[in-house]
């Protein structure tokens, strides 16, 4: 059985090895994002110049990994092989049928670090009315949202869903990167298809769960999100969502700014709305709102849980709901966040040089900006075309 204090050398303590009081490394998170038809190891290669804001803490996903499986692809970490058959009867027990299951990590990585067990499971969700029976739902992605959040909550202290989409793969561990790139063997991916890329490094401020429940990106179905800062308004943030019926299961403020996004982007508020909702204007910003958008941003803060979503304090996210990839920044720009375009590949970083580093290593010129403070910018990729979303664009699906 693992344990959360001791790091891959098995005698420093988590403190120590991530280099920081209470285990929190100096600096920030790094992040980097890409969307489009690009080079997997070009983009890895580049992340790694983010390095340096932390040794504890590095995940990747990779959107459209297992687009062709047909099934849900659960990547699970158990705190013990004593518990593997026991959570598997209550995995069993949604209705679903694991048709496959095998071990992520060559064994001789068990032995160089010190790691939960980590198994892939091929999961086929059951029928509509097995659903409907179950739990009175007849949306498959939403049974299987509800039965992982369900599973990650009860057993906290036994094992973690940390990726269960049916097209995604996320791959999470509390090393470096490069140590990542290696346990999972990433580089096996690069010649397969995939169309987004979000890496984060660090081990994040709000820790969640402990050491292993803390690495980012954070999934939960066809939802993945890096978040770099550390947001005072995550209490009030957790609350909105929780009127909704949403509730949060690795428990950070990051987990918080995910969920209330993909709610955001799923309701149809355009990425105008949404940056309103998140990112409040100043009264000389209102001042100058032309009529018709200040009644519209009236009503909208009119309603108390949309109210809640107000995110306070130094931030940089980058969300992926569905097609969709989407960045932010605070309103107060106390954290930098760089994108790159060209016709081809979209990039968002936390620092510049990464945006400027993965262009570099895929041979690609890429025209620069910082987008202003509190600004929502936001990508569309289908088939690794990838499209600009205008400030007025709404999710109509």
């Amino acid at each position: 059985m693992i344990s959360d204090g001791l790091s891959r050398s098995g005698n420093l303590s988590v403190f120590e090895f991530s280099g920081g009081e209470e285990g929190i490394a100096s600096g920030a998170c790094g992040l980097l994002g890409v969307v489009g038809d690009f080079s997997l190891g070009a983009v890895l290669k580049a992340a790694r110049c983010l390095q340096y804001r932390g040794r504890a803490g590095a995940g990747v996903t990779l959107k459209g990994l297992y687009k062709d499986t047909n099934f849900y692809n659960f990547h699970i970490m158990f705190r013990s092989k004593d518990k593997i058959s026991e959570l598997e009867n209550v995995i069993g027990s949604w209705g679903v049928r694991i048709l496959d299951k095998f071990n992520m990590v060559q064994k001789k990585y068990y032995y160089d670090y010190d790691l939960p067990i980590i198994m892939h499971y091929s999961v086929v969700p059951p029928s509509v009315d097995e659903m409907m029976y179950r739990e009175k739902m007849n949306d498959e992605a939403l049974y299987m949202v509800k039965m992982v959040s369900r599973f990650n909550t009860a057993f906290k202290d036994d094992a973690r869903i940390f990726s269960s989409s049916k097209y995604n793969g996320t791959f999470l561990t509390a090393f470096e990167l490069q140590d990542t790139i290696d346990i999972y063997n990433l580089h096996q991916f690069e010649e397969h298809y995939y169309e987004a890329c979000l890496i984060h490094l660090r081990w994040p401020t709000s820790k969640g769960q402990g050491l292993w429940w803390g690495p980012q990106p954070i999934s939960l179905g066809e939802v993945a999100g890096a978040h770099n800062g550390h947001l005072s308004s995550d209490v009030s943030n957790a609350r909105a969502l929780e009127q909704l019926g949403i509730h949060l299961h690795v428990g950070t403020d990051s987990e918080a700014l995910f969920l209330q996004t993909e709610y955001l982007l799923k309701k149809g508020y355009s990425l105008k709305e949404i940056e309103w909702i998140i990112c409040r204007k100043f009264p000389q910003e209102l001042a100058n709102m032309n009529t018709e958008d200040l009644a519209r941003y009236k009503e909208i803060l009119n309603n108390p849980v949309l109210e809640r979503m107000k995110i306070s304090g130094p931030a940089t996210g980058i969300i992926l709901v569905g097609d969709v990839m989407v960045g932010l920044t605070d309103r107060d720009h106390l954290r930098s966040f760089s994108i790159g375009i060209n016709d081809k590949v979209a990039l968002m970083g936390s620092e510049q040089r990464a945006v400027i580093s993965a262009a570099y290593f895929m041979n690609e010129e890429l025209t620069m900006s910082d987008p202003e403070a509190g600004r929502v910018v936001g990508f569309e990729v289908k088939d690794r075309k990838v499209k600009r979303l205008d400030y007025g664009w709404k999710n109509n699906a």
